[in-house]
């Protein structure tokens, strides 16, 4: 309760902060739409509420939704939202943490559920959740996306919009690898927003395989930044394996008969892209 409160009251101090929440742990929910994580505390004797010592996710969200805190937030919950077996002997369970649900609504409050409505969120034994994996995977340039000038924005950076695509699939392509089935639910005001700028451009793991087979030792490539700047020349020993800036490229092949020469613009983005060319006539 104190360190939610700071957190809110920091919040409040001024319309251009940026919140974000970042919540895991054990969860249950008593509704479609909830989102309840059981803290350190929960289950002990002393409690007179059976949901004390829990926190209601939704609710706490729900509370930061106004328009005199932080205009832009993020939110994301990484617990199993199952009903527990517990809640069939109850008519209500009270005690969850939460908040007063203030009148209006923030500029832009997304929020998201690493589990669906009554379905488990999955970890690797000794190691993190799916969902902070694919998360991390988005940060370190999953979901990034380029400078956008028609909007102003002059670096690479992770939206709101670039998120609520990436990360479901990645979490469903991980559970999937992993043998079981988990889905991200997505809740809360969706407007567009930036969660991330990087510093550096992010790197892209290049993979460019030259056809046929045959033509390898008689073909040279070259690529090129922007059509500029070179970034590879006088390359012979296909396939072309290189981490390179994301970006725009020239990928220039001279070849030797019977094959014939190519160029090809390339628009990288992070984390990988794999192609073929071809240089048969």
């Amino acid at each position: 309760k104190r360190e939610l409160g700071g957190f809110r009251q920091a919040c409040d101090s001024h319309a251009e902060n940026v919140a974000i929440v970042y919540v895991a742990g054990h969860g249950v929910q008593l509704t479609k739409h909830g989102a309840i994580v059981l803290l350190h505390d929960f289950g002990a004797r002393t409690h007179l509420s059976k949901l004390e010592g829990a926190i209601d996710m939704a609710g706490v969200h729900a509370g930061m939704n106004h328009p005199n805190t932080a205009r832009t937030q993020f939110w994301f919950v990484d617990a199993c939202r199952q009903k527990p077996g517990i809640a069939r002997k109850f008519e209500t369970m009270v005690g969850a943490l939460r908040l007063d649900k203030p009148v209006g609504d923030t500029e832009a409050s997304p929020m998201f559920l690493a589990a669906t409505t009554g379905t488990e969120a999955y970890a690797r034994v000794d190691g993190v959740t799916l969902f902070n994996e694919a998360l991390m995977w988005a940060f370190r340039g999953g979901a990034s996306e380029g400078p956008d000038e028609e909007n102003g924005i002059d670096h690479w950076h992770i939206s709101v919009t670039k998120l609520i695509k990436k990360l479901p699939d990645r979490v469903k392509l991980l559970a999937e690898l992993a043998g079981v089935e988990q889905s991200v639910d997505i809740a809360g005001k969706i407007h567009e927003a930036i969660l991330h700028e990087y510093e550096n451009i992010p790197a892209v793991d290049l993979q460019v395989e030259l056809l046929p087979d045959a033509a390898r030792l008689s073909s040279k490539g070259e690529l090129k930044f922007n059509a500029s700047d070179v970034v590879v020349e006088d390359f012979s020993d296909w396939p072309l394996n290189r981490q390179v800036a994301a970006g725009l490229y020239l990928l220039s092949i001279q070849s030797r008969d019977p094959y014939v020469d190519r160029q090809t613009i390339l628009q990288l983005a992070p984390p990988a892209k794999s192609t073929s060319v071809s240089v048969e006539a």
